[in-house]
Parts: structure tokens; sequence; C-alpha cells
């Protein structure tokens, strides 16, 4: 039986089992990416995995685990894996929680409620502007559909073997490709800026712990558009602080 199981591969998701960790806690965290594990530090009480959790085997790890509590800590865009924890949760009467992350404010940019909306207002009047992307390599297929891509668009991804097939298979050109971690300071985003010439930054809603407020001010001061793909169920969920409580309280 594991007390706690945990979805993380984000900041959010790093400090809540780093947390586990410290307290002893009987918990084990899941992560989508090798790369993702290797940003964490197992113990004797935590247990990492790393893969895709097809809702089945969801359902089977939770049926074999019985935790007391189940916590989302994914990527504030990832809604289909959110959506299927709590399915999978409610289904069998498992506890679980979602942790939001701190929004920014994005009053003054341009915002936008889906992908296909704002790649149809690259191919407008502005075609011809060159795009640095930070939307992740998830996002390459849809980036392939801005006019002249293989010229005018680069994308910033993680530095990983399945992320790099992603921008590739796309068919964005290799030298179009950054892969790096982040987050990055202001410094460095307005370095990568005025190395590609970009005018456009796509970027999402990711807050302070996705370097949010450091890409944006960086393009401020390089007088570059601003389109912000919105974030969906902002409000929804409880802060890490508000999940590292309830957790005392499910294990107390």
């Amino acid at each position: 039986m594991t007390d706690i199981i945990l979805f993380g591969g984000t900041w959010e998701g790093r400090m809540l089992a780093d947390f586990l960790g410290e307290n002893d806690i009987s918990s084990m965290v899941s992560v989508v990416s090798e790369y993702g594990a290797s940003l964490l530090s197992g113990s004797q009480t935590l247990k990492i995995r790393s893969g895709v959790l097809p809702r089945e085997e969801m359902k089977e790890l939770f049926q074999r685990e019985m935790p007391r509590l189940v916590v989302d800590a994914t990527h504030p865009y990832a809604s289909h894996i959110s959506r299927t924890i709590q399915d999978v949760c409610c289904g069998l009467g498992i506890k679980h929680v979602s942790v939001k992350r701190e929004g920014s404010p994005t009053d003054g940019y341009m915002v936008f409620e889906d992908l296909d909306q704002m790649i149809d207002h690259l191919n407008g009047p502005d075609r011809n502007k060159v795009v640095f992307s930070t939307l992740g390599a998830k996002s390459s297929p849809s980036l392939a559909r801005i006019e002249r891509h293989g010229e005018r668009v680069f994308t910033r991804i993680l530095p990983s073997e399945t992320s790099l097939r992603q921008a590739l298979d796309a068919g964005i050109p290799p030298g179009h490709i950054i892969c790096m971690q982040g987050p990055f300071s202001r410094m460095i985003n307005e370095a990568m800026f005025r190395e590609t010439k970009a005018s456009v930054l796509l970027t999402k809603e990711s807050g302070k712990a996705g370097g949010f407020s450091e890409k944006v001010r960086a393009a401020d001061d390089l007088d570059m558009e601003v389109l912000i793909l919105r974030r969906p169920d902002a409000d929804r969920g409880v802060t890490v602080d508000e999940a590292k409580q309830m957790i005392l309280r499910e294990v107390k």
C-alpha cells in the first residue's frame, strides 16, 4: 500500500516530491519521461515511476496501491491526464486533489483561447514576422501550419529525445530547434530573441514556475508582439502549501 500517489513532472510536482521524501511518507511519484524522473530525488519511502500511464493501467495501479490521496501536480495545460486522474479516482472512491499554479497578469497582451486561433493570427497580416515559440514540443504540428514556418519559426523545447523527435517529425528545421531546460532569466531570453531576430513571442500563461514574467519582460524590452495561450481551469485546485497540509492530514 502507498499512502500518496503524486503525478508530477512540474516545478510544483518536484516541490511536493521533496516534501514527501523529507517527511518519510510512503509515496509514489509518476512522471511521463525519463528526463522528468532524473530531476527527482528518490528515497526509501518515495518510489519513482516514469512513462505514460493509460487509463486502465492507472486504474490497476490505484487498485494495487490503494492510496489515501492522489495529488495531481501535472502541467496546467495537460488537461487530458488531469481528467483521467479525476475519473479513475472518482470511479474507485479515492480522494484526489489538483494543485494549481500561481498565475501571472496578462493585461496588455493578446490572449488566445486555443492554438488554432493563435496560428490563424500568425497567418494573417503579420505573416512575415519571425516567431519564437515557448509552447513546447507538443505544439510542433501546429507550428508547422504557420506559413513559411521553415524560415520564420524558432521553437524552444525540453532537452529530451522525445521532444526533439516531435519537433523534427513536424518539419521544424534542426537549426530552428533550441533544446534547453528552463526557466530562463530575462537576460537569457532577450539574448535568444535577439539572436533569432524574433519579433513575436508565443507563450503559455506558465506563471512564476514557468518563467512567464522573464519571457514577456524580455519581449517587451525588444518591442516584440506577445501572444499568450490561455490556461484552462486557471482557478481550479489548491496551492502547493495547501496540498502539503492535506497530505499531512491524510497520513496522520
